[in-house]
């Protein structure tokens, strides 16, 4: 939530509702007196997630083909209060320290009925049924506090800057799985029915502290430099247990554990950038030492790893006649693993389908080359690019499927990925009250993950698009309509479908500007789904799941003392 420092009382105050279920509210208020301005936020939302599925599955036996028609329905209820407060002491107008404290508490409760449909052969030949509901229950008291210092040196953006922060997070799931078997005709199997039990507690600690400086040099050059240290510390225990014949229960076997993950990074960077007559350029290099250890302590199952890499980035731009212009750039990158992607936990929640980490996941590094060329006119700009990225070790979700008909996704690093593309992004204002954004990339991949399976291969062309129009009508209403397309993509398992989605947003400015009105419809036709097929040597399944459906909100916000200019919403 952002601050504004003009001497006195000023703030902002916010009212939300909206369908399904989207009530909130929220204040934001600061009071500048002499060398100190107090600043304190609060925000309290509750709101109901509807999201619903579908999965087809054929597994392959000897001589029997074993069909699975299954639907999933649910509704996530959520209540999360947050409140930040703190303070800014201005030595001067130019040194400033802010100390900050956030504690954000939500709780929220998931129910999921999903029903199983199990065939033989084909879909005329019932072999039985089963219903599975999930019920849980969680908790998550989050707290943050935070040191920022900022020095403004002589001359236009000379900055130091400086930030000590300490996270501390806890999530607690409490989750109980009721699943019921019948046969063909609707008579329930009662001696095969399943009660389980699911906890997991999870715990972070995290440090970071980071300095960063920027001197101007010459007319238009500039130094960035600057340190970085993030220190993490978490813990995830957990426990599966299912009932017995006798009343009491017991562990499910793989299931009951604790995950321990600590990450330690330690970061530089410089980035040294100038500006002649015609040619600009940038140069930058970032270095980084990680030291990742995963374990698992009931199996004493460690997993040290330790590495240093280096990040080089250029870019070269040269200023053509006619307001053209031709860039060059280069770029190595990285992506770390999540934590989710590492910690081997098993979400139960679905019987039939198994989601967990992979502790022996690697970084996916990649290297990019782009040769683009800009054009500027008087309404607008229109720029082309074509760029190529080459991927060692890409991180993506394998799917298995064993005999019974059971499937587990986990994460896998590929051998690589090779891809070529071509963008282009314009803006473009065609009158005064309508301007557009325009983005399309076309691009083939070649995908290798041949270090799992021989045939684990893909090639494929595909592309995307992205428009925002922005309309500014009389009477102080504006339109913002935003839509987006991703065309289906081959991948080494089988195939991503195409999806399409749009938003539109309308704002309004009342009480003689002192207040904003503004409605927003988020996924407008209700089509954002994800739909996949996915193929092994032993089955084929289609997934087609939408996790949030077409949500509406309405907002009213005053400004006190406040331009519109200044203040800023919380998202709630």
């Amino acid at each position: 939530l952002k601050k504004e420092t003009r001497k006195g009382f000023n703030g902002t105050v916010e009212l939300v509702t909206g369908t399904p279920t989207n009530l909130g509210a929220a204040f934001n208020l600061n009071y500048r007196h002499r060398k100190i301005n107090f600043f304190i936020n609060y925000g309290i939302a509750y709101r109901k997630q509807p999201y619903r599925g579908s999965q087809y599955q054929e597994v392959y036996g000897t001589d029997t083909v074993f069909l699975l028609q299954q639907s999933n329905r649910g509704t996530f209820t959520g209540f999360d209060n947050n409140i930040r407060g703190g303070l800014d002491y201005y030595f001067t107008e130019k040194s400033i320290l802010t100390a900050a404290y956030l504690h954000r508490r939500s709780k929220g409760r998931r129910l999921t009925d999903i029903r199983y449909e199990d065939y033989l052969n084909d879909l005329n030949t019932l072999n039985g049924f089963s219903l599975r509901t999930q019920d849980e229950k969680e908790t998550e008291p989050n707290s943050e506090y935070t040191l920022n210092f900022k020095q403004s040196l002589p001359g236009k953006e000379h900055v130091l800057t400086a930030e000590l922060k300490y996270l501390n997070y806890w999530e607690n799931s409490d989750q109980l799985f009721t699943q019921r078997f019948f046969q063909p005709d609707g008579s329930e199997h009662a001696s095969q029915a399943r009660l389980e039990k699911s906890l997991n507690d999870e715990f972070e600690n995290q440090w970071l502290f980071q300095i960063d400086y920027t001197r101007p040099f010459a007319s238009e050059g500039k130094l960035e430099t600057g340190f970085r240290s993030s220190f993490r510390d978490m813990v995830n225990d957990y426990l599966v247990t299912r009932q017995q014949a006798g009343g009491g229960y017991e562990p499910v076997p793989g299931l009951d554990n604790i995950f321990n993950y600590k990450e330690n990074i330690l970061a530089a960077y410089g980035i040294l950038g100038n500006k002649t007559r015609r040619l600009s350029y940038q140069g930058g290099l970032r270095a980084e030492w990680t030291d990742v250890t995963t374990t698992l302590r009931k199996t004493s199952e460690v997993n040290p790893r330790k590495y240093m890499n280096v990040f080089p980035s250029a870019h070269l731009s040269v200023e053509l006649e006619k307001a053209n212009a031709l860039q060059l750039s280069y770029s190595r990158r990285v992506r770390r693993p999540f934590y989710n992607d590492l910690s081997p936990y098993v979400t139960f929640s679905d019987s039939r389908n198994f989601f967990s980490g992979n502790p022996d996941l690697e970084p996916e590094f990649s290297n990019l080359l782009e040769l683009g060329h800009m054009k500027t006119f008087e309404k607008g700009s229109f720029t082309s690019a074509i760029y190529y990225r080459n991927t060692k070790d890409k991180i993506d979700r394998i799917r298995a499927v064993d005999a019974e008909g059971n499937s587990i996704t986990r994460p896998q690093n590929l051998r690589s990925e090779n891809a070529f593309g071509l963008e282009f992004t314009g803006a473009y204002k065609a009158t005064t009250w309508w301007k557009l954004d325009l983005n399309l990339n076309f691009f083939y991949a070649d995908i290798n993950g041949t270090n799992i399976l021989p045939d684990f291969k893909a090639a494929t062309y595909s592309w995307f698009a992205r428009q925002t129009s922005r309309f500014q009508l009389p009477r102080k209403l504006d339109i913002q309509v935003r839509s987006n397309y991703e065309a289906p993509q081959n991948t080494v398992q089988g195939r991503g479908r195409g999806m399409f989605f749009a938003d539109i947003s309308f704002s309004k400015e009342v009480l003689k500007e002192k207040a904003s009105l503004n409605l927003n419809i988020m996924d407008l036709l209700n089509t954002r789904r994800t739909r996949t097929i996915s193929r092994g040597d032993n089955f084929y399944t289609e997934g087609d799941f939408q996790f949030r459906r077409r949500q509406v909100n309405l907002s009213f916000s005053y400004r006190i003392r406040q331009s519109k200019a200044v203040a800023v919403a919380p998202q709630l």
